[in-house]
Order: C-alpha cells, then structure tokens, then sequence
C-alpha cells in the first residue's frame, strides 16, 4: 500500500503586481491584506515568504493548513495598491514548478 506524505504546511504561490522585489513590502501586504478581512489577530498569522522571483513579479509563501484558505480569502478582498493572485497552492512544495504560464 503506498505509503501518504503529510505536510505540517500549505505552500502557496502568487503573482505580484505591480511586481516588487522587497519581501517587506510584500510581507506587510499580506499581513494588511488578513488584517483587514480578519482583524488585528489573523494579521499576526505566521507565514514564510520562501521565494520572490528575480523580477519580482511572482512569490511563494508558506503557512499552516489551517489559515491558508484564510490567506486566500484576505488576499481576493484585500483593496492595497500591491496584488497578489493566486497561481497554484498545494501542500507539496515541488508542486508549484508546473506552472504553464498564462498567455
């Protein structure tokens, strides 16, 4: 029987626009962004900016299965002049490689 690979976390990978290289800015949009759908106590939830590309222009976060789907939700509501999409989640991290770009 094979055997299930659990994760302790939820990876994430955005797009940014307009695209920025500086994990701050990016960290406090997200922090912002759950600060506002969810209050001032989610905005202290605990998510790790793995990766920004070279370009700034995509990034993928890390965080607990349990608050992702609360990250989802803040980043479609959040109305700050940084955006993050959604280009893939998953819980397996080599997951968000296969990713066609969009034409």
């Amino acid at each position: 029987m094979p055997r299930r690979l659990t994760s302790d976390y939820h990876y994430i990978r955005f797009s940014v626009s307009p695209a920025s290289t500086d994990i701050l800015t990016i960290r406090k949009s997200i922090q912002d962004a759950l600060g506002q759908s969810f209050g001032l106590v989610s905005s202290h939830t605990y998510v790790d900016v793995l990766w920004i590309a070279n370009d700034g222009s995509e990034v993928v976060v890390r965080i607990g299965p349990s608050d992702a789907p609360k990250l989802l939700a803040a980043v479609t509501a959040w109305t700050g002049s940084l955006r993050l999409s959604l280009v893939k989640e998953s819980s397996f991290l080599p997951s968000l490689l296969s990713v066609d770009k969009l034409s």
